[in-house]
């Protein structure tokens, strides 16, 4: 009798449990499904189906298994066999402020002087409104040289004409722009040898200003208007990268042409704050953004830019927006002799110059660190990359042990110096277009800096995720890359072939180096990044808990051929569970309904046994 009374008790309660068993798992808001899904996670690499609830993800598994979130409320989205990737997440861009850089003619398909001067004619004669002339992309190797301002002046006589070369780091003025600029003989030369102004045999200026010397003469020509060009430059570059599929940024700096006084560049500092955080508090922030202070100007006291650092921070501290550390910039660009080697460079007697002194380097990280906050550093010639590494070296020896201090670029190191980041896993972030043949590069090594330097020291990057626990990003660095270069397919594809994914006639470069891995790539625009913004455990990946980041692309990285990568499309883009970007007429992804009919469970969710009734037609 006893027996049967237990009997009849756990039959009276197997309805009750079946009921329980069934409420538990908590409906979503939005489910994914019929995809193909890589996660980034090494314990579940690959999945059918994703549920979210408000802006976390709940589950990840199989169609099957994702019926148990849905309810008539759920909106069921049906990939149809689309790759969803994590949110890609950039580990070096500049997308607050940097387009006003992109302003006026494009120059990128020049091929010579004669090129050069007929496209910024064409241009200034076209656009007779714009008191000053813009442009971008010259390169000195193809025009022949460095250009002048009396040769410019032969394109545009009657105004002002500024225009960047394709580094974005060196600019060129008529003689009204000169004038305009205020630019003399008398003009001084901030760090001679690496920001100066090229000079006739008599001290007058040629026409360029190396190395960001030029950023006085454009604001005092009239050229800069933060409130306008700031506001403009966010909107195209995060509706950009949106689009891309980037849902995440560590924006490398604010770049305005108040870079080099730290009173201007303070208040353009909070001013982008202010924008970005008014921007978050009504749901239109779409890219996560942690941005690093730079330190470009060796007079700025330390102390007090570290302190500044930390008052933003205390402030502006969210998963959304956040300064994030330092970024410091200490030298130009390898291939226009501003950076600093420990030999000469090939074609001039030369070691080159640094802004930011081997002291200063050491200064930053240590008191930066001690602060919290990491330390991310341009590191472009030799001499610079050791001196980092023996400031974070140092830094580690104190006890800053949990430092996320960052190489950025790390084009020529050392071969003793590589290994010291292998042995301490120093992260890493570059730009594989970069170390292309794009523009020239793949000559200029050569001729900079020589055979064996080329072969031994130059991009060895793709070294680095072969071994354990290194962390490596690669991303475009725009406005360094033209914007139209921000996508992160397009820096996976460079970096799985060395190749520059717009030019077909591109050759491998570094012949020495091997490219990197798919899977690799793809971990270097996502979790690997995600871990250098700290932030690893809350994106970067598809995982039960993170933030609903995603990038729903039209064709399957994996299965796509090498050199097709970057023309891969994006179909749609999710940051925090809402779309920043979908494809126009996209017809394909369908909601409840269309392809993937969804039969809504009965009046509790359960069916008569207890379990989920969903039936899908396909």
């Amino acid at each position: 009798m006893k027996k049967l009374i237990q009997f009849f008790a756990i039959i009276g309660l197997l309805p009750f449990a079946l009921f329980t068993s069934c409420e538990k798992i908590e409906k979503a808001d939005k489910v994914f499904l019929h995809g193909k899904i890589y996660t980034v996670n090494e314990q579940q690499k690959w999945a059918e189906a994703v549920a979210i609830k408000d802006n976390k993800i709940v589950f990840v598994g199989n169609d099957k298994e994702i019926e148990n979130y849905i309810n008539s409320a759920t909106e069921v989205v049906d990939l149809g066999g689309k790759m969803m990737l994590p949110g890609f997440v950039s580990g070096h861009d500049h997308l607050i402020s940097s387009n006003w850089m992109k302003a006026g003619v494009e120059l990128f398909d020049a091929k010579s002087k004669e090129d050069y001067l007929q496209m910024i004619k064409e241009y200034a004669d076209s656009h007779p409104e714009e008191p000053i002339v813009f442009g971008y992309g010259w390169n000195k190797d193809t025009y022949g040289g460095w250009p002048t301002a009396k040769e410019l002046d032969k394109a545009v006589p009657d105004r002002p004409a500024m225009i960047f070369d394709f580094t974005i780091h060196d600019m060129w003025f008529n003689t009204k722009g000169l004038e305009a600029g205020g630019v003399t003989k008398d003009s001084p030369d901030t760090v001679p040898g690496m920001s100066y102004w090229r000079r006739n045999p008599d001290g007058s200026p040629q026409g360029v200003g190396v190395e960001i010397i030029w950023l006085e003469a454009y604001i005092k020509a009239g050229a800069w208007n933060p409130a306008k060009m700031m506001k403009e430059s966010q909107e195209v570059l995060y509706n950009k990268s949106a689009s891309t599929g980037m849902t995440t940024v560590i924006n490398q700096g604010l770049i305005t042409p108040n870079l080099m006084n730290f009173e201007r560049y303070k208040k353009d500092m909070v001013y982008s704050f202010e924008m970005l955080d008014s921007l978050d508090k009504i749901g239109e922030l779409k890219i996560r953004t942690f941005q690093n202070y730079v330190y470009k100007n060796s007079d700025f006291d330390v102390d007090e830019f570290v302190a500044d650092a930390l008052k933003l921070k205390e402030k502006y501290n969210s998963d959304r927006l956040r300064l994030h550390g330092i970024k410091i910039h200490p030298e130009g660009n390898w291939n226009s002799n501003t950076s600093l080697m420990l030999e000469n460079f090939s074609n001039i007697d030369s070691k080159g110059v640094s802004g930011v002194g081997q002291d200063k380097l050491m200064e930053i990280h240590l008191k930066s660190n001690r602060n919290g906050l990491d330390v991310h550093t341009h590191v472009d010639g030799t001499a610079t990359t050791r001196y980092t590494i023996d400031a974070i070296e140092a830094s580690i020896k104190e006890g800053n042990t949990a430092a996320r201090n960052v190489l950025q670029h790390y084009f020529w190191t050392h071969p003793d110096d590589h290994q010291r980041v292998l042995d301490m896993k120093i992260p890493v972030n570059t730009t594989p277009l970069f170390g292309s043949d794009w523009q020239g590069q793949a000559t200029d090594a050569y001729k900079f800096m020589g055979k064996h330097r080329t072969e031994n020291y130059y991009m060895r990057y793709t070294e680095l995720p072969v071994h354990e626990g290194h962390n490596l990003s690669i991303s475009a660095d725009v406005p360094s890359s033209p914007v139209n270069l921000v996508d992160p397919l397009f820096s996976v594809e460079g970096a799985v072939t060395l190749q520059d994914p717009q030019n077909e006639n591109s050759k491998p470069f570094p012949t020495t180096k091997t490219p990197m891995q798919v899977e690799q790539a793809i971990k270097a625009v996502t979790i690997y990044p995600a871990w250098q913004a700290r932030m690893e455990d809350k994106i970067g990946s598809i995982e039960v808990g993170k933030y609903a980041d995603f990038v729903i692309l039209e064709e399957n990285v994996f299965e796509a051929g090498l050199r097709d990568i970057a023309d891969i499309k994006v179909h749609a883009t999710i940051m925090d569970g809402k779309y920043t970007y979908q494809k126009e007429n996209d017809g394909n992804l369908t909601n409840t309904g269309s392809k993937h009919k969804v039969f809504l469970p009965k009046e509790l969710g359960c069916c008569e046994h207890g379990h989920p009734e969903h039936l899908h037609n396909h």
